[in-house]
């Protein structure tokens, strides 16, 4: 099968949860209110947890606690909604099956660490969309679920990794294409907006700097957060080429000082998925 085939079978096997269904609907109507979005959250009790968590996260640093679903959902963006939606749906969609083949615990961790690098390199480089950069951060390995879900032991060989073998070569050497196309592939069937599909699609760098600054952001977040996740393979000296941050007028001062900031957000979010808690089979 090739990526599209495969983002096709996943979408099949993994229902999209009806909580963003409802969501997709409401953001498609232009009468929709933040009343509406509220009561469709409401009825997911997870999910509303979860969004009051996350809108209380050090992330915002609001000096007051948020307790209102409303104001949640004000200060996280109503368009992250339902990015959000599907990712807490996705963290229920594992089994204690699926974690014979793959390590859910480092899934979560490269996927969070990933977007809040998005977020504090997209604050650096005074992008205006920062809550794009995380949303395509924690979305950016869905390809993975997606062949796990289709051919569970193909993710176990993808994931042989070694200190000169980097994920994206073990996946091509094993599928002949890499999980960021069958992310991208399976994104646009779940109606993710297109600049969210692209800037996934383009995780992965060739030696030079991406056209975009958003796609140089999410480069080297995904570079980074693959060596903080796997780092007994990958270090960065060795697996962060300079151009990635000096791309963006970025030094490793900048570098070290993003690995120390996110320690803190990642601890409050790593709580938000049920990390070595798959649910029963």
């Amino acid at each position: 099968m090739n990526a599209i085939e495969y983002a096709q079978k996943a979408n099949e096997l993994y229902s999209v949860p009806n909580t963003a269904n409802q969501l997709r609907l409401l953001f498609e109507k232009d009468d929709s209110t933040m009343k509406d979005i509220s009561h469709v959250v409401s009825t997911d009790p997870g999910l509303a947890v979860h969004l009051l968590k996350y809108a209380n996260s050090p992330i915002f640093r609001f000096e007051r606690k948020i307790e209102s679903l409303e104001k949640a959902i004000q200060v996280i963006g109503v368009k992250s909604v339902y990015e959000f939606a599907l990712v807490f749906g996705m963290s229920n969609m594992l089994t204690r099956e699926h974690m014979k083949y793959i390590d859910i615990d480092k899934f979560w961790k490269q996927s969070i660490l990933c977007a809040l690098f998005g977020v504090f390199f997209a604050k650096k480089c005074k992008e205006k969309d920062v809550s794009r950069l995380y949303t395509s951060g924690l979305l950016h390995n869905v390809g993975e679920l997606a062949v796990l879900r289709v051919t569970p032991t193909i993710v176990r060989e993808c994931n042989r990794l070694n200190e000169d073998l980097l994920p994206k070569q073990c996946q091509e050497e094993v599928l002949g294409f890499s999980f960021a196309e069958v992310s991208a592939s399976l994104m646009q069937r779940w109606l993710i907006p297109d600049i969210l599909v692209s800037t996934i699609a383009m995780q992965h760098h060739d030696d030079l700097p991406a056209v975009t600054v958003e796609s140089q952001i999410i480069q080297l977040s995904y570079s980074l957060a693959v060596t903080q996740t796997f780092d007994e393979f990958y270090n960065l000296r060795h697996h962060i080429p300079a151009f990635l941050y000096e791309s963006l007028h970025l030094s490793l001062e900048d570098i070290s000082e993003a690995i120390e900031n996110t320690q803190e957000e990642f601890e409050a979010l790593s709580s938000l998925f049920k990390m070595s808690e798959p649910k029963a089979a």
